[in-house]
């Protein structure tokens, strides 16, 4: 043991002062604190990057309009993201959400949540429905590989974000999130990340990717299961969305998911930070009930400020 004296400090702030007394009488405070930092350094990025937004098409229907474009990815590797942008239209400072799909045999891809954006469009909403590549296009492989995919393609997520606020209609005061299997995995690493969504919608995700990976894509236990889950551990969300807060959470889960048990889905509702949410309906993983997609737009016009739906 070692004795303190305050004299050590003088000129220290006084939080300065008591964090480095903790330090040292708890190293591993200093060992967490850095672990948490390292973790959320994992997924920095450059802000500035050019999207270098192209329009495919846009059409107009019922007010609404929807625009096929597609932009550059952050890592050229991944090429170009398609999405789709659907806003009302005329002039107005709107909500916005960012929709990321399942992984499925029916509308796997960014059309899922298509219908629901142009209904929330209505409502007074601008959506992002963006095209996800790991593990739609790229498949997993092995540990480092797809640890850098799941870097890459949260990534990919935060800089939906960002194109979604740069339109001008958008209000970035009142941005949400909404995303289904993989796209609630992803969602939960982005809540423990990003300050700027008020409220995120998770359907069907759970706390980890080797769960999946292990079991669906055979060669990533080459090197032994071990390995994949101790390296796909620091990217794995159950770590990131206990720090969701203040962002409110609405977990959807399905009585009947032959992929996700209601032992998993506790676990990762269990860690999230409060305010949450969790709900279950009888239903398979898909979740295309019409009871999911009732509260999901509830939850949306309550925490967006979204006029009542037409």
């Amino acid at each position: 043991m070692f004795a303190l004296n305050c004299q050590h400090f003088t000129g220290m702030g006084f939080v300065t002062a008591l964090l480095l007394i903790g330090y040292l009488l708890c190293p591993g405070l200093a060992s967490a604190q850095k672990r948490d930092v390292t973790s959320a350094r994992l997924f920095a990025y450059q802000r500035s990057l050019t999207f270098d937004l192209k329009e495919t098409s846009s059409k107009e229907q019922d007010g609404v309009i929807v625009r096929d474009v597609n932009y550059a990815a952050c890592d050229p590797r991944h090429k170009r993201i398609d999405a789709y942008v659907v806003r009302p239209h005329g002039k107005g400072r709107f909500a916005g959400v960012v929709f990321f799909h399942w992984l499925g045999n029916v509308k796997s891809d960014r059309t899922e949540f298509l219908d629901e954006a142009v209904a929330l469009a209505k409502q007074g909403t601008v959506s992002l429905l963006i095209q996800g590549y790991f593990p739609w296009l790229e498949e997993p492989s092995e540990a480092q590989n797809d640890r850098r995919q799941v870097i890459d393609q949260t990534i990919e997520v935060r800089r939906a974000i960002d194109l979604l606020l740069s339109l001008p209609q958008v209000d970035s005061k009142r941005i949400a999130f909404v995303g289904h299997d993989y796209g609630a995995i992803f969602g939960g690493i982005v809540a423990g990340l990003e300050k700027r969504v008020k409220t995120y919608v998770l359907m069907a995700g759970m706390g980890n990717f080797s769960d999946w990976s292990l079991k669906y894509w055979p060669v990533t236990a080459t090197k032994g299961e071990d390995i994949y889950r101790q390296t796909m551990s620091s990217v794995d969300p159950i770590n990131y969305i206990p720090r969701a807060s203040p962002a409110t959470l609405l977990f959807q889960f399905s009585n009947n998911d032959k992929f996700i048990s209601r032992t998993t889905a506790t676990e990762y509702f269990d860690a999230a930070s409060k305010p949450k949410q969790i709900k279950w309906y009888d239903a398979i993983h898909y979740l295309n009930v019409e009871a999911a997609l009732k509260d999901r737009r509830e939850w949306l016009t309550q925490q967006i400020g979204l006029a009542p739906p037409k």
